[in-house]
């Protein structure tokens, strides 16, 4: 028995020393920027009063800084529900200063890839999803937790998944 009470706490150490190991390279490699929002281009695109000076910026070095939101793709332009998720991104963010949650990636239009959080505290990129108004971008992302959210806002059938 003390046997299987070693191993077992053992690995109960184990477990918390690799839990520790992540959240400190999550907290190393995370970074945050806040700003106010000056542009809306799409539901999960948007544009900070801020000059992009890193050179992953691409042709958008230079000029205000624009983030793709992390984890979620809403429709594009043309697409059913396009105006709906641009409305309310515009209604959560314009003109309000917000806080960009990074891992310093950009992708290939030289947008930086971001979580947003709204002057409420609320992620605007979760609130998005919770909507009906983006889906879960898997292409891009495995993240768990918004794999549920959009389960759950395709079990209530709202917004893009409405029938």
């Amino acid at each position: 028995m003390n046997k299987f009470f070693y191993l077992y706490n053992l690995s109960k150490v184990q477990e918390m020393t690799i839990s520790l190991a992540l959240i400190l390279k999550i907290l190393i490699l995370t970074q945050t920027l806040s700003s106010e929002v000056v542009g809306i281009m799409d539901g999960d695109t948007i544009e900070l009063k801020m000059v992009s000076n890193n050179t992953k910026a691409k042709t958008r070095m230079g000029k205000n800084l624009r983030i793709r939101l992390a984890h979620v793709d809403c429709p594009e332009r043309g697409r059913p529900f396009y105006q709906n998720a641009k409305k309310f991104t515009s209604d959560k963010c314009f003109k309000k200063t917000v806080k960009v949650i990074h891992n310093n990636e950009y992708d290939r239009y030289g947008r930086l890839i971001g979580e947003i959080i709204l002057p409420d505290g609320k992620n605007l990129n979760q609130e998005l999803i919770k909507s009906g108004l983006a889906i879960h971008y898997k292409k891009y992302s495995s993240s768990w937790s918004y794999a549920q959210l959009e389960i759950k806002a395709r079990v209530k059938e709202i917004g893009i998944w409405a029938n």
